[in-house]
C-alpha cells in the first residue's frame, strides 16, 4: 500500500473517531439539557398549580372567622338545630355562591353524621322567592339523609387531632376532588362539630391552563374521571399514553402528530396520591422540523467528509510528487547512475505534515471552544430566566401602602434579591438580601435562601426567630462557606408597626417629611456564616406618608471614574430630595448613582425596595384602640 493511501486511511479513521466522539458528546449534552428542561418544566408546573391552589385555600381560610364568630350560628350548633344554623348564615351562604368559583359548605358532627350542607338544596327554591325584606326564605336542611360528601371519619379525626384548620386536596365520592379547608367548630364546651369549605378542583383547570398556555386535564390516580377543556384531544391520545403515576415528561406520537405530555401527580391532605394533572402540548411542527434538520445535517456532514477525504487524497498525490522524484534519484544512485534528474521542486515533507497537523489541531480547538461558549451562554441565559422568575413580578395594590422594587445585576446572574409576601396573620413581609459571591454559585445560594426565608416566614411570625431558623438551615452542610446578609421586616398595615431583624445587612432608611435616618441596627451576623446565630428584633411605628428604603451595598459602594465611592451621605441626600412615591424614589436613587458613576462600570449588583405607608384610614380600617400598639 502506498504511503499516501496509508495516510488517507489513517486520516479517515481519525475523522471517524472524532466525528463519533463529537456526535456522542453532542447527544450527551442534548440529553442533559433535555433532562434539565424537564426538571424545570415539572417544577414550574408544580409551582403554578400550588400557587393557584394556595390562593384559593387562603381565600377559603379567610371565611372561617365569619363562621366561628357568628353567635347565632354557634348557638344553633349547640342546640343541634340545622334550620336556625342555616338562617344565621344565610347571607354568608349567598356570598359563597356569588364567588367566581362556587364554594360549598358542609358540617358534620363528631360522630360523622351530616349536620348541614349547602349542596343539598338550593338557597332559593323555584316556587319560593325571597321575602320583601330581601331575606332568604326558610328551608329545612334536615330533609337530606345522605352522609357527608367530603367530611369523612378520617378527615374529622385529623382535624380534631390537629386542633386547627387543615387544608389540601380531598377525594369526593363521585371520583372528583375538592380543594378543602376543614376546621373545628368550637363552643364553650369544646369542639362540637367539624366544618369544611371546599370547591371543585376541576374549577382550577382554566386558571392553570391560562398560566401554562397548553391544554390541561385532571384525572383520578387510576386515570379515571378525566376533566379538561379539550376532552376530544384526550380521547385521541388515550390509547397511546400509558398510565404513569410518577411525574415525568414524554413525547408521544399519534397519526403523524407529536405531543409533549407532562404528568404531575397530586397528593391529598393525607399525603396520598389522589389525582394526576396532565398537560398535552402539540409540538408537531417543532418535532418534524427538528427531524428534518437532523437528517439534513447528518447528510451534509457525510457529503462534506467524503469531499474532504477525496480532496485530501488528491492533494497528497500531488504533494508527494517531489518525494517520488527523490526516490527516483536514490534508485538511480543505487544503480550507480550518475545522470541525476533535475528536481522540479524542493520537497518539504515535514513542513506539509506539520501544517496539516497544526491546522487540524486548531480546527479541533476552535470547534471545542465554540461549543463550550455556546453551551455556557445557553446555561447563563437559562439561569438568568430562572433567577428573574423567582422575584415577584407584580407589586401589591393595597390602599394601606405603596411598594416598588428594582434589581440591577452586574452580570447575567447575581446574588442580590428582594421579596415580599403576605403572612397568614394579614401582615406583609419585606426581605432584601445580598449573597457573598457572584455568578452561578451566588444565584443558586440566593434561590435557596429566598425559598428558605419565605417558607419559614409562613409559620414563624417573628422576624428574628425566622432568620434564626433560616440560618440553621443555610449554615448546615455549607461546604462552599457562602453567606448572605439579610434584612427582614414585617409590616402591620392596620397599625403601621414595622418589626424587623437585621442579619449583617445595610440598615434601611426611614424617611419622614424629607428627614432621613437609618433604622437602628439589631446586631445580627450574615446568614450561613455560623450555625448558632441570635437575631434581635426592633420595631418602628410608621405614620401616614412615611417611607422606608431597603437597599444593598451596590448603591453606597458604587465607584466613579476616579475610584471614589458614592457613599451613605450622597444616598441620604438623594433620599431627602426624592418624592415620597416609591417608584419615583427608586428612580431618583438610581439616577443619582448613575450620574455619579458616569462611564465607570458597576462593581456590584444594585437592589432597591421602597415602601410608603398610607395608613389604615386609607384602607377604611378602624384605628387601633388605646393600648393595642
Amino acid at each position: 500500500m502506498k504511503l499516501r493511501a496509508r495516510i488517507t486511511l489513517s486520516v479517515s479513521l481519525c475523522f471517524a473517531v472524532v466525528a463519533g466522539g463529537l456526535a456522542l458528546e453532542g447527544r450527551i449534552r442534548e440529553w442533559r439539557a433535555e433532562h434539565r428542561y424537564q426538571r424545570e418544566l415539572l417544577a414550574g408546573y408544580r409551582t403554578t398549580w400550588n400557587g393557584i391552589a394556595d390562593t384559593e385555600l387562603q381565600r377559603l381560610a379567610t371565611a372561617i372567622p365569619t363562621i366561628n364568630r357568628n353567635d347565632g350560628a354557634l348557638r344553633a350548633l349547640g342546640r343541634k338545630n340545622p334550620r336556625d344554623y342555616a338562617a344565621s348564615l344565610a347571607e354568608f351562604l349567598l356570598s359563597l355562591q356569588a364567588n367566581p368559583l362556587p364554594v360549598e359548605f358542609e358540617i358534620a358532627t363528631l360522630d360523622g353524621k351530616l349536620f348541614f350542607s349547602s349542596a343539598d338544596q338550593p338557597l332559593y327554591p323555584t316556587d319560593r322567592p325571597p321575602t320583601d325584606h330581601g331575606q332568604p326564605p326558610a328551608w329545612d336542611p334536615t330533609q337530606s339523609t345522605a352522609p357527608p360528601r367530603l367530611l369523612s371519619a378520617a378527615l374529622i379525626d385529623a382535624v380534631l387531632r390537629a386542633g386547627k384548620p387543615l387544608s389540601g386536596l380531598v377525594s369526593l365520592p363521585d371520583g372528583g376532588h375538592g380543594l378543602t379547608v376543614a376546621f373545628p367548630l368550637l363552643t364553650r364546651t369544646g369542639p362540637t362539630a367539624v366544618g369544611a369549605l371546599y370547591l371543585n378542583a376541576d374549577d382550577l383547570l382554566p386558571a392553570f391552563q391560562s398560566s401554562v398556555g397548553v391544554p390541561a386535564f385532571l384525572s383520578g390516580a387510576d386515570g379515571s374521571r378525566v376533566r379538561g377543556a379539550d376532552l376530544a384531544l384526550w380521547r385521541q391520545l388515550e390509547g397511546v399514553m400509558p398510565l404513569r403515576r410518577q411525574a415525568g415528561v414524554r413525547t408521544e406520537r399519534h397519526d403523524r402528530r407529536a405531543y409533549t405530555v407532562v404528568r404531575l401527580p397530586l397528593r391529598d391532605l393525607f399525603d396520598r396520591e389522589a389525582a394526576i394533572l396532565t398537560t398535552v402540548e402539540d409540538i408537531t411542527h417543532q418535532y418534524w422540523h427538528g427531524a428534518l434538520v437532523n437528517t439534513l445535517s447528518h447528510g451534509a456532514i457525510g457529503v462534506a467528509l467524503a469531499l474532504f477525504l477525496g480532496g485530501l487524497h488528491w492533494y497528497l498525490r500531488h504533494a508527494f510528487r517531489p518525494l517520488n522524484e527523490v526516490i527516483g534519484i536514490l534508485n538511480a544512485l543505487a544503480r550507480g547512475d550518475t545522470r541525476l534528474p533535475v528536481l522540479a521542486t524542493t520537497p518539504s515533507r515535514v513542513d506539509e505534515i506539520g501544517r496539516l497537523a497544526g491546522a487540524a489541531e486548531q480546527f479541533r480547538q476552535a470547534q471545542q471552544a465554540r461549543v463550550q461558549l455556546t453551551a455556557l451562554r445557553q446555561e447563563l441565559h437559562i439561569a438568568t430566566r430562572i433567577q428573574r422568575s423567582l422575584l415577584p413580578e407584580r407589586f401589591p395594590e393595597r390602599p394601606e401602602f405603596d411598594l416598588c422594587a428594582e434589581l440591577h445585576t452586574v452580570g447575567e446572574v447575581g446574588g442580590d434579591f428582594y421579596d415580599f409576601f403576605d403572612l397568614p396573620d394579614g401582615r406583609l413581609g419585606l426581605v432584601i438580601a445580598d449573597v457573598s459571591d457572584k455568578g452561578i454559585a451566588a444565584a443558586l445560594f440566593m434561590a435557596i435562601a429566598r425559598t428558605v426565608i419565605r417558607a419559614i416566614a409562613q409559620i414563624v411570625p417573628a422576624p428574628g426567630a425566622c432568620l434564626e431558623q433560616a440560618n440553621a438551615l443555610l449554615s448546615k452542610d455549607n461546604a462552599a462557606a457562602m453567606f448572605v446578609t439579610t434584612f427582614y421586616g414585617v409590616l402591620d398595615p392596620a397599625t403601621g408597626e414595622f418589626r424587623y431583624a437585621n442579619a449583617g445587612h445595610n440598615p434601611p432608611y426611614h424617611i419622614v417629611r424629607g428627614k432621613v435616618a437609618a433604622l437602628t441596627r439589631t446586631g445580627g451576623m450574615a446568614l450561613g456564616a455560623i450555625e448558632d446565630l441570635a437575631c434581635a428584633e426592633r420595631n418602628v411605628l410608621l405614620h401616614p406618608a412615611e417611607s422606608l428604603l431597603l437597599y444593598t451595598d451596590g448603591v453606597t459602594e458604587a465607584f466613579d471614574a476616579r475610584g471614589e465611592q458614592f457613599g451613605a451621605a450622597r444616598l441620604e441626600a438623594a433620599l431627602a430630595a426624592a418624592p415620597a412615591d416609591p417608584r419615583q424614589m427608586i428612580a431618583a436613587v438610581v439616577g443619582a448613582v448613575g450620574a455619579f458613576a458616569g462611564s465607570a462600570p458597576p462593581a456590584d449588583d444594585l437592589t432597591l425596595l421602597a415602601m410608603t405607608y398610607r395608613g389604615s384610614a386609607a384602607a377604611g380600617l378602624a384605628p387601633p384602640r388605646a393600648g393595642e400598639r
